[in-house]
């Protein structure tokens, strides 16, 4: 390999080190909150590590092709369009600016590693980075637990917190979002497990991720990970022993937590107690382990607001203003987001819009028939849908942003 090459090479895997790191480990939350350096300097620098590979002509014949950009596009467009028209008083129609700034901002990042990833090489790499981020968001997860007597500091004396982040006392690494976590975990374990090389190692691969989902508590992402399995299982991939081995680990896990936190349940109520209940007590009725939270409150009154204004919803960003309940046993305040995003989409766009523009997005994702990584996509979109049934940021995350270029650019490399 000539000077040239090497050099190329080396540029490679810095950008696709930084790109990993801050969008699908969500390094950024760590760099901005934990280091004070501005979010704004993130984007001037991914635009700087992407120009070069815009000379080379297979990434601007994959560029006028892509059709995932195209559609990020036109979603946008529609936005601005939105927009303008809250501007009219006399409509029922409002626009959330900062949700709006955000948004804009994520469909530059995506843009970013649209151009990034339109390179076949490029994608190889960043696979093989992503398997460390899958393990740096492992530690994080462990770091966190470890440490849960800092979330108390953390709530009086910011300054002393030593733990990365706790949120609610459930593990979060650089997340803050314990749901997010475990969605990237699981994502990230789908996408990469092929690169582990014996069925021995990928199990443990396996297991070592669904016992850092369990410590976040998210029920949504320990279903993600269950289901994971099952459709391995009925693909041939795993044995019917190791689905009893994802259970005993996913079981334990939830009783160390249990142990380690068996002084914090009491001050967090049945929050973090119904959870664990749900983990370790698979076979207990629902209304014994239910949490006494909003999530069935936002569900019906996110379905309200959709029927109030069916045609064009109520403008961009208003999904996050779903009613719910205050109470003492709830850390919700009057207003959350509807923890679905065909209801965010529905409640912002209108029904017909809402629904049309989601559901493109999985058409666009659905790879070639002679794709190399067919079944790795296949598996991302089945939890994706799952995924976006359980939270309204299944398309806000920036996990989710890196992510969805990744995954439509795999299902275009063909098969050799």
């Amino acid at each position: 390999m000539n000077l040239k090459a090497r050099a190329n090479n080396i540029y490679i895997y810095l950008t696709s080190t930084f790109l990993v790191f801050l969008y699908f480990c969500h390094g950024d939350n760590y760099l901005i909150l934990w280091k004070g350096i501005p979010s704004m300097i993130f984007f001037p620098i991914g635009c700087f590590l992407i120009v070069p590979f815009l000379s080379q002509k297979e990434v601007i014949r994959n560029l006028t092709k892509n059709l995932l950009l195209q559609y990020f596009i036109l979603l946008t467009i529609v936005t601005l369009i939105w927009a303008v028209i809250s501007l009219f008083p006399f409509l029922n129609f409002s626009t959330n600016y900062n949700y709006l700034k955000n948004q804009l901002l994520n469909f530059l990042i995506m843009i970013i590693c649209m151009i990034f990833f339109s390179n076949q090489a490029n994608i190889k790499i960043t696979l093989r980075i992503m398997v460390f981020g899958v393990f740096l968001g492992v530690f994080l997860n462990v770091y966190d637990i470890l440490n849960i007597d800092n979330y108390y500091l953390a709530t009086t004396e910011p300054s002393s917190r030593k733990a990365f982040s706790i949120v609610f006392a459930r593990a979060a690494g650089f997340y803050l979002d314990p749901n997010v976590t475990a969605s990237a975990l699981i994502f990230g374990l789908i996408l990469t497990e092929h690169l582990i090389k014996s069925r021995k190692n990928k199990l443990l691969y396996a297991l070592l991720v669904g016992g850092a989902i369990s410590l976040t508590l998210s029920l949504s992402g320990v279903l993600f990970y269950a289901v994971y399995f099952f459709f391995r299982f009925i693909y041939g991939k795993v044995r019917l022993k190791t689905i009893f081995m994802v259970v005993i680990v996913i079981m334990v896990t939830s009783f160390l937590v249990r142990d380690l936190m068996k002084r914090e349940i009491i001050d967090f109520g049945p929050g973090i107690t119904s959870r664990i209940m749900a983990l370790t007590n698979p076979f207990k009725s629902n209304d014994d382990i239910v949490d006494n939270n909003s999530r069935t409150i936002l569900l019906k009154n996110a379905i309200v607001m959709v029927s109030e204004d069916p045609i064009f919803g109520k403008g961009i960003g208003q999904h996050q203003f779903v009613k719910t309940e205050q109470s003492a046993k709830t850390r919700s305040g009057t207003h959350a987001g509807p923890h679905n995003q065909w209801l965010a989409f529905m409640i912002d766009y209108g029904l017909f819009f809402g629904v049309l523009f989601f559901s493109i997005l999985f058409i666009i994702l659905i790879p070639n028939k002679n794709s190399l990584y067919r079944r790795e996509v296949l598996f991302f979109i089945a939890i994706y849908f799952l995924y976006s049934l359980f939270s309204h940021t299944a398309i806000k995350n920036h996990s989710v942003m890196f992510l969805l270029p990744l995954v439509y650019q795999m299902g275009r490399i063909k098969k050799f």
